[in-house]
């Protein structure tokens, strides 16, 4: 108990007293801190995503990948020790060691491939295909397969690739030049930002090219030239190592210049390479972990095509991986309108079946009835394209497309369709096709779908066997089948109960969880998303998991047999063969290519995860042996850090106000930042309750006022001899003699945050909240210890407490008579509910330890205590 009590007095004694501003700085210095690490972890957490996903999909990928992804990685984890050595006030410098020994081994295999910045300065279109990603970039490389393996229509034309962008920025200096005026740059700082942006693309834009490549360059264009045009236009597109990637688009980010003719080639050529210190595209670089140097800009050089109609191709509806049609946007013209939106569209719906008939067709209203739009010969066209490319690719596409004058199709662009992560239904808007939205913002490729035997349900799905399933929706987080008994785990007692081949059932997928997975055959998690721990952690093992999966512990009963389809993100009653007998996937055409042996290498070094049990006496920083590990130390002591600011730092009595309400004990306030409303007298040595605006700290007061407390309960004559005998032995809990445990109940408070020191009776609480802007940022916790009657008495309220806040979605940790609950990443209206429920706990079990002769005395006070808090959270919700 000694423990416990110096931790709750280490607030108020044994510590530099801090003013008020000094309190207020720290707690800011403080959040942000802890917020900037979790940003750094969710990146983390992606890349690492990203990475695996790569190795396992057969999509064609490149050290420039490789290597940026990695880069980034450790920038980010570089990151996440910085803030939590500050957060913890120089601790944990240790977390260096391990981390540079991680990355020095992964430096050591990525140099073995290095950017490539020799070789050739020009390729044909001819010569292009996915094996010279690293040389001209994805989306131009994109472009070769589909003309030269797919064997579809593309505009003729040339790459001036990496190489020769390497050369023309190395030559005189340019880099170092650039480099001097990067280096400081504060993005924060929008008017400096836009000043070294606009300074160093003109540097670029009126640097010299060496003759060589000049002459190059236009030897090229003129081969372009067929002699029949009056003049030989050409559109100039960025091709950027990293973009049109998967994972990273860029997007927007560089420069297209349309209609360009040969005396404009070269400056324009110029202008796309400088374009890679545009503004966004430096913001989006940093805040995508991407270095500068691991960016060369190649540039496509293709014949304009003189479209009479363009627009965008989806092989899928973007919100439905397995819909049965293909979405067309069409505009008279060039594509670029329909690519920037500046332009009303037509919309179709193509079957993806032969003979493609056009399902549903919506014209835009801007435009009278008299504009070009597709015939169904056409649209049938589009869909048969729409169906090859993503058949080669092995992944939705998102494709750019014009048809000619003469009736030619040409493919312009084709890169993986990005989906949404959500599953929940989109309300139709100006950008749908009845109702199937067309996000505008391409994200990441789905992985290749799979089919099963049966009927349709209504989405057009195949049903296995007939069957409809108990669950469908939220996101596929390790694609697989499996089947076994439901396992709800809530709590570390049903973690030690979880049996082997059973499917984990949880709410929050918990890094917590991960132990179990060695056991489990399938993991179904109401909330998450692919780029969580315990999702990394289930693609290691081949565990298949879906996340996301709503009211997933109302509809799977215990014990109950369930198959679980990941890929589909479907769960079905009893055992489904024709799903668990499913072909294996298509055959991973990077496995065993150079670049993959050495990602496959990487990945021992970043994804495995050694550190699962925080309570493990190896749950420390010399323990960690990956860059996972790093992650999962950092944010769980970052976890630790933040809850305990309360106790970390002492203050001065002049900064507490007095609450001014009618309450039996005294509670003083500390107003760390905006937690009083701006009306407020800071001199005053009184706050009223009107003048507190700090969500959290209302909601517990809430709770502790809505029910007045009656009073202590009778107690007995053996009852009052514990508290006799225990205060025998423990001087501290007698209010005759002045002790550390006599202090004041104190509330430090900002909008968004609270930390309560309280101690009632002969019991002490802690609790702290954060109601952040983020869901990873919002956490709930609460410690409790104490009380005047003996062991027996003080544990079986310790016992009714913990299986009350269980009940209410805590996880709670309990060591004999003292208790820890948290919850965490949750929404701000349900946190505040939970506040108002320890609000309720800590003035009503004060002191009921003395009476708890029995556990049938502890089911008496359950079931009142339950129905005053149900009758609190409906009040609450009523008057909301």
């Amino acid at each position: 108990m000694t423990f416990f009590l110096d931790r709750i007095t280490s607030l108020f004694h044994g510590k530099p007293r801090l003013k008020p501003a000094e309190l207020q700085a720290a707690f800011r210095g403080h959040y942000k801190d802890f917020r900037a690490l979790l940003t750094a972890n969710n990146n983390a957490l992606e890349l690492m995503a990203e990475l695996e996903q790569a190795l396992g999909a057969g999509h064609s990928f490149g050290m420039a990948f490789v290597r940026g992804n990695c880069t980034a990685l450790s920038v980010n984890i570089y990151k996440m020790i910085q803030h939590l050595t500050r957060l913890a006030d120089g601790r944990y410098a240790e977390l260096d060691h391990p981390f540079r020994a991680i990355t020095r081994q992964l430096e050591q295999l990525i140099a073995i491939r290095s950017l490539s910045t020799e070789g050739t300065v020009i390729l044909s279109m001819g010569e292009i295909d996915a094996s010279t990603v690293d040389q001209v970039g994805k989306k131009m490389a994109n472009l070769g397969e589909v003309r030269n393996r797919v064997g579809l229509r593309t505009p003729d034309g040339f790459v001036i690739t990496a190489a020769a962008a390497h050369h023309f920025i190395e030559a005189d200096a340019l880099q170092v030049e650039i480099n001097r005026r990067l280096k400081g740059l504060d993005l924060d700082n929008l008017e400096e930002l836009y000043t070294v942006s606009a300074g160093i693309q003109s540097l670029i834009s009126n640097a010299p090219l060496s003759q060589e490549l000049e002459e190059a360059i236009l030897a090229h264009h003129q081969q372009l030239a067929t002699g029949t045009e009056d003049e030989l236009l050409v559109a100039l597109r960025s091709s950027a190592l990293g973009e049109d990637s998967s994972n990273v688009s860029f997007a927007g980010q560089y420069r297209t210049q349309l209609n360009v003719s040969r005396e404009f080639v070269v400056q324009a050529y110029k202008e796309i390479v400088a374009s890679k210190y545009k503004s966004q595209a430096i913001v989006y670089r940093q805040q995508r972990g991407y270095r500068n140097l691991d960016v060369h800009m190649c540039v496509g050089c293709l014949r304009m095509v003189d479209g009479a109609i363009s627009g965008v191709l989806y092989s899928r509806a973007p919100d439905d991986p397995r819909s049965p049609f293909v979405v067309i946007q069409a505009a008279p013209g060039l594509a670029s309108t329909v690519v920037d939106g500046s332009g009303a569209t037509d919309q179709f719906r193509v079957s993806r079946t032969p003979p493609h008939p056009v399902l549903h067709r919506q014209s835009a209203v801007e435009v009278s009835d008299s504009r070009l739009t597709l015939t169904d010969a056409q649209a049938a066209e589009l869909a048969v394209v729409g169906v090859r490319l993503e058949e080669h690719f092995g992944t939705p596409q998102d494709i750019e497309w014009s048809i000619d004058r003469s009736g030619l199709l040409y493919i312009l662009q084709c890169r993986p369709l990005g989906l949404p992560v959500s599953d929940e239904p989109q309300a139709p808007d100006t950008n749908s096709v009845s109702g199937h939205r067309v996000p505008q913002i391409r994200e990441r490729g789905l992985s290749a779908m799979h089919q099963v035997c049966g009927q349709a349900d209504d989405k057009g799905d195949a049903v296995p066997c007939g069957r409809l399933p108990l669950l469908a929706g939220g996101v596929c987080a390790s694609r697989g089948v499996g089947c076994g008994p439901v396992f709800t785990v809530r709590s570390s007692l049903d973690l030690l109960r979880f049996p082997k081949g059973a499917v984990l059932v949880i709410e929050t997928p918990y890094p917590d969880w991960a132990s179990l997975l060695s056991r489990a055959v399938a993991v179904v998690s109401e909330t998450g998303q692919p780029a969580a721990h315990l999702a990394t952690v289930a693609r290691e093992f081949g565990i298949p998991a879906i996340f996301g999966m709503k009211q997933a512990l109302a509809t799977l009963e215990n014990h109950s047999l369930i198959t679980v389809d990941a890929t589909a993100a479907k769960v079905y009653a009893g055992r489904v063969e024709s799903l668990l007998a499913l072909a294996a996937p298509k055959p991973n055409l990077m496995a065993g290519s150079p670049v993959y042996k050495i990602l496959t290498e990487a990945l021992i070094h970043i994804t495995p995860l050694n550190l699962t049990d925080p309570a493990s006496p190896f749950f420390r920083p010399d323990s960690c042996q990956t860059l996972h590990d790093l992650t999962r130390f950092c944010h769980e002591k970052a976890v630790v850090e933040m809850f305990n600011f309360g106790e970390r730092y002492g203050f001065d009595d002049k900064a507490a106000k007095q609450l001014v309400v009618d309450a039996p004990s005294q509670w003083w306030v500390i107003d760390l930042n905006d937690g009083f409303s701006p009306d407020f007298d800071p001199e005053s040595r009184y706050v009223h309750l009107g003048h507190i605006v700090s969500a959290p700290m209302l909601a517990i007061w809430q709770g502790m006022t809505t029910f007045p407390w009656a009073g202590p309960p009778p107690v007995s004559l053996r009852g009052f001899g514990s508290i006799i005998f225990q205060s025998t032995r423990n001087p501290n809990l007698d209010p005759a003699v002045r002790s550390a445990m006599a202090a004041k109940n104190y509330f430090l408070i900002s909008k968004n945050f609270c930390n309560l020191n309280v101690r009632l009776g002969y019991h002490f609480a802690l609790v702290e909240a954060n109601l952040g802007e983020f869901l990873t940022e919002n956490y709930v916790s609460f410690q409790f210890k104490g009380g005047a009657a003996d062991q027996n008495r003080r544990l079986l309220r310790i016992r009714l407490i913990s299986e009350i806040l269980s009940e209410f979605g805590f996880r709670v940790e309990q060591k004999v008579d003292a208790m820890t609950a948290r919850i965490e990443k949750k929404p701000t209206p349900f946190l505040l509910e939970r506040l108002k429920i320890l609000g309720y706990l800590l003035i009503h079990t004060r002191q009921i330890d003395m009476i708890m002769a029995d556990e049938g005395m502890a089911a008496e006070y359950r079931q009142k205590i339950m129905a005053d808090l149900h009758t609190l959270l409906n009040t609450s919700a009523t008057e909301g």
